[in-house]
């Protein structure tokens, strides 16, 4: 899932930028989740962006037809300066009612996203009955952790905890702790590792996801802040639209929960690719 390209919505001199996202794609991604009850399902939690899409349209609507009536009533010959500032000030403060309703049904969603996650995200994906191979890989995989000196097993532990080592990180997780040779502490201290392997693409999805919610915030504030430079003596608006960029309780869960998960390093050849492109 990526963000898609930039655009701009220009109303005379004013303008604002915005991403183009594939939606279809974003709304329909769907993550096997942990149940209250402890059964396992699956949940289209894309579904919870489509408001963010709607705050995205609303938010680029309300910049268009705003803008074009204060552009109309400051160039009404009939209107004072007084009278300009008035009746552009009440479109500016009819933001407010237009959006703020939309944002907080975008900030409930992200929070559903948060809870639901954080919640239902097991350690590792559970083996099939069926898959005979892989219960002896981590059977053998358990047995050379066992089979370390106290100093290699802690460091190799310490490294998983890095995100390293996932195969092992899930072999290890799949069974009683003792058959590695851990403790329940130690083994406790690998989830979030065992999380960052077995459900990575879940995770790059999130991240995208918090990134597409952040981004359509930046668009809703920056539509305030545009239509408030069209504006005498609007300084006090400019500063409450700025504010609404700053996100919400879920979204703030949700990033410090995935900043918490270890990175997954990068393949050599992917990271001096990364590089390449940076310097290019």
């Amino acid at each position: 899932m990526k963000i898609g390209k930039r655009a701009v919505l220009r109303v005379g001199l004013t303008n604002v930028h915005y991403s183009e996202y594939d939606h279809s794609h974003i709304e329909s991604r769907t993550f096997s989740v942990q149940q209250a009850d402890g059964s396992k399902g699956t949940w289209q939690a894309g579904g919870l962006m489509k408001s963010a899409r709607k705050l995205q349209m609303l938010a680029l609507e309300t910049f268009k037809d705003a803008g074009e009536d204060i552009i109309s009533i400051r160039a009404n010959k009939d209107f004072n300066a007084a009278a300009i500032e008035r009746l552009s000030k009440e479109k500016i403060e009819g933001l407010t009612a237009a959006l703020l309703p939309a944002m907080q049904t975008v900030a409930k969603d992200m929070s559903t996203l948060a809870e639901t996650v954080t919640r239902g995200f097991s350690p590792v994906s559970q083996r099939a009955n069926t898959d005979i191979v892989g219960f002896l890989a981590d059977q053998e995989l358990r047995t050379l952790v066992r089979g370390l000196s106290t100093d290699d097993r802690r460091n190799l532990m310490a490294e998983a905890r890095l995100g390293n080592h996932p195969e092992i990180v899930e072999a290890v997780l799949r069974a009683n702790p003792m058959l590695s040779g851990l403790n329940a502490e130690s083994a406790a201290g690998l989830s979030r590792a065992g999380i960052a392997a077995s459900r990575a693409d879940d995770v790059e999805a999130l991240r995208q996801m918090l990134a597409v919610y952040d981004d359509v915030l930046k668009t809703t504030s920056q539509v305030g802040v545009s239509l408030s430079g069209l504006v005498a003596n609007s300084a006090g608006y400019a500063n409450r639209f700025e504010k609404w960029r700053s996100g919400c309780d879920g979204s703030e869960a949700l990033r410090e929960w995935l900043g918490k998960l270890p990175a997954r390093p990068q393949p050599k050849a992917d990271a001096a690719a990364t590089e390449e492109h940076e310097a290019a």
